[in-house]
């Protein structure tokens, strides 16, 4: 007997003439189809199930980590009901956000970003703080204005004018840093000018404030990158709130 299909995640594009934007459309799944046969399933990036690139379709399926996702277990929450996290899931959100880093750091690598970084974009496997990604959001298609889920659309992703693949990259630092600090403050962060993290009573290091702080930065360019300093000052949070409690 043959195992049940899991999840799975699908994108298609019909193509009932060719035009330069369907063309583009088809030429994106083409990408993200080589880039999933050559990074997929690995180190939480997610896996190809099936895709092809015909004269009148193209179409791309990847399989859906198994877990919860990051929304179903941080949030955030509505409004009426929300507050910041207590200091054990906080430090647990803060472990998780570190290993999402890690895994957008690896599909940067590739030279293509997410861009469309959710609460329901990111997946946890299992306990200890891992990470996955539901699928490879906008990796391979070209940048347009409004692009991306609403939720926690950065500047640039609102108009053109700002190109290259470091822009790219700092959006999706962008878009991880304002999921995170509204999942343990309760409340959306305003780019550029974010109430202190301490002014919602949470006691995490310096370096972590100001880390999220220049993540929120209206210009991409004064953003950190994800590796290096960004990772970091989330574990070093994510290890104070474990000792604060012991």
């Amino acid at each position: 007997m043959s195992a049940r299909p899991g999840p799975a995640w699908f994108r298609q594009v019909l193509i009932r003439r060719h035009d330069p934007q369907a063309d583009e459309q088809a030429a994106a799944i083409e990408t993200q189809l080589r880039l999933l046969d050559r990074i997929g399933g690995r180190n939480g990036l997610p896996r190809k199930a099936a895709g092809r690139v015909g004269p009148g379709e193209a179409a791309v399926v990847s399989a859906r980590p198994a877990g919860r996702t990051w929304r179903d277990v941080f949030g955030p929450v509505a409004p009426a009901r929300a507050r910041p996290l207590d200091r054990v899931t906080a430090a647990a959100l803060l472990a998780v956000a570190a290993a999402a880093a890690d895994v957008l750091t690896r599909l940067h690598d590739t030279g293509h970003s997410h861009r469309a970084l959710t609460p329901d974009a990111v997946v946890l496997p299992g306990p200890g703080g891992g990470a996955a990604l539901r699928d490879l959001g906008l990796a391979a298609v070209a940048r347009q204005p409004d692009e991306g889920p609403a939720e926690y659309r950065s500047p640039e992703q609102e108009r053109l004018g700002l190109h290259g693949a470091e822009v790219g990259f700092r959006t999706d630092a962008c878009r991880l840093a304002a999921m995170t600090y509204h999942c343990l403050t309760g409340r959306p962060p305003a780019l550029g000018s974010p109430l202190p993290l301490r002014a919602f009573g949470l006691d995490l290091p310096d370096d972590l404030e100001e880390l999220l702080s220049a993540a929120l930065d209206p210009d991409p360019g004064r953003r950190p990158a994800l590796p290096g300093p960004f990772v970091t000052a989330l574990r070093a949070g994510s290890d104070h709130l474990g000792r604060v409690g012991r």
